[in-house]
């Protein structure tokens, strides 16, 4: 197990004078991910020239690693050996470190050396060319590829150590969570929301979930599987809540009150407004939804522009431009593919009509909402949510609300 990691930032280079706002806010999410790990150790965190350097007396587990590798604002994940400041002693690392690593089936190399700290004496290019000349000579299975390498030997000179690392984890990348404002994200049990997600925690935003369970027109099967894809989800964030809001009643009561062409435009509509609601609740400033441009009835550009006006927040819609092969493929990436695949019940579909509105009268939506006015009903299913806090591992607890 090492017992250093070095945590690349990604996009915080960018931030000028609010650089130290993003990296205190980074800085706070790689710790509680590598202390809901390290339960029981302390874990010493610093700031080394634009970077995090996490030491562990123990160790870093391999969970542990793959963990920071999900943190928004980290750009790479590094294990790595410190060793003193001293040249001697770099070959002789690298040498060791390689003979428990190498395999009969790696062949080529490259050695990349970075003297973060300029007063160390030996230039980066000139210890590249002596590392590399040495090591060719110590393995003879190895060539040097400075385009493909199977194995890149990392050397990085800091201010105190050298660290020397051969694995290099690609992470996340964007924005520290919390850093760009808090938003709702209507989640759902198919493969867009749960992307939509995943879009705007690298963009830095602070999730609530609110998913909408038409209960008793669906079953516990299906709420089961919205946890399943938030635990997934809250990995991505550091410490999100999900609410469960009962929206059967209120579905059935539309689908009454409406004509039937508008019966999912219409519930659209209502789930918009309470996670408006919700939003004044929690002091979130937008909403999220996984809406694509003419995917199905209800995203249509004249339906999103309608919603649009029925909601106070502003609403996000990160996947407006993807085709279903790009949000599919994405979903494999974060993992809720398989999970969204998983078949459920769902309330909209019992629901919707022969042929639903692509083009909805906005006069007539907003006459509808002066007449039946659903208010009450939104704030009475709020109150009797069912509310869960995810923390940064996934785990679920469901909480009073």
């Amino acid at each position: 197990m090492y017992k250093h990691l070095i945590v690349n930032i990604d996009e915080l280079w960018l931030k000028g004078k609010n650089r130290k706002h993003y990296f205190k806010t980074l800085r706070e999410h790689v710790h509680l991910v590598i202390k809901a790990h390290n339960t029981e150790e302390k874990v010493r965190i610093k700031n080394d020239q634009q970077r995090l350097v996490a030491e562990s007396e123990t160790g870093f587990s391999k969970d542990c690693i793959n963990s920071l590798a999900k943190v928004p604002g980290v750009s790479t994940v590094q294990p790595a050996i410190s060793i003193e400041r001293e040249k001697g002693l770099i070959l002789p690392t690298i040498v060791e470190k390689l003979k428990g690593e190498l395999g009969e089936k790696i062949t080529t190399f490259k050695v990349r050396c970075k003297r973060v700290d300029k007063t160390f004496p030996y230039g980066s290019m000139d210890l590249q060319r002596e590392l590399g000349h040495f090591l060719l000579k110590e393995f003879s299975q190895l060539k040097v590829d400075v385009r493909n390498p199977e194995i890149m030997i990392d050397v990085k000179v800091m201010q105190d150590n050298i660290f020397i690392s051969t694995e290099k984890l690609k992470a996340t990348g964007g924005l520290p969570v919390s850093s760009s404002g808090h938003v709702i994200t209507m989640i759902s049990g198919g493969f867009d929301s749960p992307v939509a997600s995943y879009m705007m925690s690298k963009r830095g935003c602070k999730q609530d979930f609110i998913f909408f369970y038409a209960y008793p027109y669906v079953g516990e099967e299906v709420k089961e599987k919205i946890l399943s894809i938030c635990s997934v989800l809250g990995q991505f964030q550091k410490g999100c809540r999900l609410w469960v809001v009962p929206f059967g009643e209120i579905q059935n009561t539309i689908a009454k009150d409406c004509y039937e062409e508008y019966r999912t435009i219409l519930f659209r509509k209502y789930m918009v407004e309470t996670a408006n609601l919700l939003a004044r609740r929690v002091k979130a400033q937008a909403i999220v939804t996984g809406d694509a441009l003419g995917q199905v009835s209800s995203q249509t550009m004249q339906n999103m522009s309608v919603m649009d006006k029925f909601s106070e927040k502003m609403i996000l819609r990160p996947l407006v431009g993807f085709n279903k092969i790009e949000i599919i493929r994405l979903s494999q990436k974060i993992g809720t593919h398989d999970i969204s695949v998983i078949p459920h019940d769902d309330a909209c579909s019992l629901f919707s009509p022969k042929h639903p509105v692509i083009k909805a009268d906005y006069v007539y939506m907003r006459n509808y909402s002066m007449e039946f006015d659903y208010t009450k009903l939104m704030e009475k299913a709020l109150d009797e949510s069912e509310v869960y806090r995810i923390d940064v591992l996934g785990e679920c607890e469901e909480v009073i609300n």
